[in-house]
């Protein structure tokens, strides 16, 4: 066996591989803390990367939300630089008329091109040659204004000479307002041009926008329409008969079944604004008698004046009435004359109308 002092010699080697291991360890947690370092380093780095990305991210979409918004501008008709606030009335003139109603079934429309008028945007107009779904009356066609949501307009649709009395409403998103049985299809088609003129006059608007986010509302109103009223007036206040002349009338009689009504522009006459004529010629759902037409006017509540009205030869009046209310039929008589000896069979028209006696009030009245 080996001597004492052997062992002794033989045991320092191994102190030695103790001392050298004792630094590779630490040689390794030295690169082990490096690398963790270079991965803190490369993290921030990519942080920092990934944050400029999605800031350039965000500036992209925007920029593709502003192309989308201008060419979404450019394709609605019309003007965009404040003009558009005085078109008042829209005429869409659909050509070949003849091929696009016979490609179509009952409820299927055609739609207008989207414009601008009356300082509204996204405008449109819905026509079904053929009617709704819920248009029950033979030979009817239907006509629908969609607006934008908050929308709150007054305004009056036609179809080729037919017009209708003029409607409020007030918009909210996915729906449009009109009428399922607005008029006879085939009266209003001119076959000679092969198309058909629909479109609507824009009487009054007023538009609210909610800006939920910042508390606001915003509420437009129509001034030049009530200043052109107002002048109106003036201007028409020494009117004091009015005759509405309707032609083929009795062709028309036999379009429009008991109950449907023509109605006549608005018009002023004798210092009264917004008097409308609403004629049924096959008499409305009160006329009892057989082949008599029913007769009504409509004034703006308040109205109070002396009136005569006419159909042909016949006169009712005159009457001292007062319009109190907006109604739906207005004032008139449901058996109002026999139709057919009231047409000039010269040339198939029918000649209605009023003769006005505004009543002034002599009296003012002011509170303080």
């Amino acid at each position: 066996p080996p001597s004492p002092a052997a062992r002794s010699v033989r045991r320092g080697p191994m102190g030695d591989r103790k001392d050298s291991g004792g630094a590779a360890v630490a040689a390794l947690e030295r690169k082990v803390a490096a690398f963790e370092k270079a991965l803190a380093d490369q993290a921030a780095q990519n942080s920092a990367e990934l944050e400029r990305c999605n800031t350039h991210l965000a500036e992209l979409r925007k920029s593709v939300q502003e192309v989308e918004a201008q060419a979404t501008r450019l394709e609605v008709s019309g003007r965009d630089n404040g003009l558009d606030y005085f078109t008042r009335r829209v005429e869409w003139r659909i050509s070949d008329f003849g091929r696009k109603a016979s490609e179509l079934s009952k409820g299927q429309a055609i739609s207008s091109p989207k414009f601008r008028a009356a300082g509204l945007n996204d405008l449109q107009l819905e026509f079904y040659p053929k009617g709704r779904e819920r248009t029950n009356v033979e030979g009817f066609c239907s006509l629908f204004l969609w607006c934008p949501s908050g929308t709150k307009i007054r305004y009056q649709l036609w179809v080729g000479s037919f017009i209708r009395s003029p409607d409020e409403d007030e918009y909210e998103a996915g729906r449009g307002h009109g009428h399922s049985n607005f008029c006879p299809l085939l009266p209003e088609v001119n076959t000679e041009t092969d198309s058909i003129c629909v479109g609507v006059d824009i009487l009054q608007v007023k538009f609210v926008e909610d800006i939920r986010d910042k508390g606001l509302k915003l509420m437009s109103t129509s001034v030049q329409g009530m200043v052109d009223k107002e002048l109106e007036v003036i201007q028409k206040r020494s009117v004091e008969k009015v005759v509405w002349k309707i032609k083929n009338a009795s062709q028309r009689a036999k379009q429009l079944p008991k109950g449907a009504s023509m109605w006549s522009p608005l018009f002023t006459a004798a210092g009264i604004k917004e008097i409308h004529l609403q004629f049924y010629p096959n008499g409305s759902g009160d006329t009892t008698k057989e082949g008599f037409c029913a007769f009504y006017i409509k004034c703006p509540p308040g109205v109070s004046t002396v009136l005569t009205l006419f159909v042909g030869k016949v006169k009712k009046g005159p009457i001292k009435a007062t319009f109190e209310a907006v109604t739906v039929t207005g004032l008139g008589l449901p058996d109002w004359c026999l139709l057919k000896d009231e047409i000039n069979a010269a040339d198939d028209t029918l000649e209605v109308g009023v003769e006005l006696q505004p009543q002034a009030s002599k009296t003012l009245c002011i509170e303080s």
